[in-house]
């Protein structure tokens, strides 16, 4: 019988933790700081092994969600072309599993990124104000989604006292 996902994270903790951190020399201190961190990271992986499919999905519907918003900019062929790229990003349907939803986000994520470019050389003046309206607000929504995705683990007190 094979270990799921959870054991085996499980494993490299105590691996990390009873083996490699104390047998680190005293004067190896990012090292044992290094290896903390990873420690860290397993558990909290751990933690949310079960909901980061759900997450992600998440991620994808946001991205899909700003890069609509976007598709309405207008300006000069820089624009038009990068408009269009972004149109055919939000409308490709993502395959199945984790690593197709992560790539889906990537590819609009970056066609985002490609538009704004394009904007800053021909974008029309609506466009501009439109554009960074729309991602400052996307972002605040996902600040927050991403706060409280991590607040079980304490990095931030205003959320994790709530």
């Amino acid at each position: 019988m094979s270990p799921d996902a959870d054991e085996r994270l499980a494993s490299i903790v105590r691996a990390l933790s009873d083996v490699v951190l104390p047998s680190l020399p005293a004067e190896a201190g990012l090292a044992k700081e290094q290896v903390q961190l990873c420690i860290g990271h397993l558990q909290i992986l751990r933690a949310q092994l079960d909901h980061i499919h759900d997450y992600e999905a998440e991620e994808l519907a946001d991205a899909a969600a700003l890069g609509r918003m976007l598709t309405c900019c207008a300006g000069g062929p820089a624009t038009v072309s990068a408009r269009a790229r972004l149109r055919e990003a939000v409308a490709s349907e993502p395959g199945h599993g984790a690593a197709a939803i992560r790539a889906a986000r990537q590819q609009i994520n970056e066609a985002i990124g490609r538009l704004v470019e394009a904007v800053g050389i021909d974008g029309d003046d609506a466009c501009r104000a439109n554009l960074s309206r729309a991602i400052l607000q996307m972002e605040r929504q996902r600040s927050l989604k991403d706060r409280q995705w991590s607040a079980a683990f304490g990095f931030d007190a205003q959320l994790a006292s709530a």
